[in-house]
């Protein structure tokens, strides 16, 4: 798990849209669903997360491929191959 969060935060009450089949379909088999919500929430920002890293690494990527392109590797210095 990427998202670290205060699991004992004090509960905030939203108001959101939801599917009323689904929502009557979720009660009628005991799903909690605060908690189903929470639980897809938590997904939705873990995977946001991981993208926002990767994008974040690709850029750095792209920067020392160019910058060594352009000016070579450090390690040149040190090494002949």
């Amino acid at each position: 798990m990427l998202v670290r969060y205060r699991e004992d935060a004090p509960k905030k009450p939203v108001n959101c849209s939801m599917n009323s089949d689904l929502v009557a379909r979720a009660k009628a088999m005991g799903i909690n669903v605060s908690a189903a919500a929470e639980a897809g929430l938590l997904t939705a920002v873990e995977q946001a997360e991981r993208r926002r890293i990767q994008e974040e690494t690709d850029a750095l990527m792209r920067f020392w491929n160019d910058h060594e392109a352009r000016f070579g590797s450090p390690a040149d210095e040190y090494c002949e191959i």
